[in-house]
């Protein structure tokens, strides 16, 4: 594993909070979640519109994106419920219990999708380091909620 990416994993993880924490200010002004996560997509869309220009990443035709099964298309649904989810839940229990139940709800499914090499990803079987890894981390989620 290239150190590269575990950084750039624990940069992802560092900025996290902050987005949940200026999304919830966003929908507080605005005085909506949704119009604040509505308007987070559409800046970060923007930002992702504007990389793909200065690296000129090809762009696919219209004829090769309608063969892709349907379901490809839901990863977009799924980060606008990760962020209204945070908008909303955010203020009402915290910043630590919010992250650790979404490393909870993340470490259950990760196991599920490794196991079974879902998505393309290689097969990782459960091996009892796995399991015992994820339960103390569950652990550890149970604690910070609870206290």
């Amino acid at each position: 594993m290239g150190y590269p990416y575990i950084i750039l994993a624990l940069a992802v993880g560092l900025v996290l909070p902050l987005q949940v924490g200026i999304n919830a200010e966003l929908a507080r002004r605005v005085l909506s979640p949704m119009t604040a996560s509505f308007f987070s997509f559409a800046i970060g869309t923007l930002g992702l519109l504007v990389c793909a220009w200065i690296v000129r990443v090809p762009w696919p035709d219209w004829s090769t994106l309608v063969t892709f099964p349907s379901w490809m298309w839901l990863g977009g649904l799924i980060g606008a419920f990760a962020v209204f989810g945070g908008v909303v839940s955010g203020p009402k229990i915290g910043f630590l219990a919010l992250v650790s139940l979404v490393l909870a709800g993340q470490l259950i499914a990760s196991l599920i999708l490794d196991h079974n090499g879902w998505l393309g990803f290689p097969v990782r079987e459960l091996s009892l380091g796995r399991i015992s890894g994820s339960i103390l981390l569950l652990i550890a989620v149970t604690l910070i909620h609870k206290y």
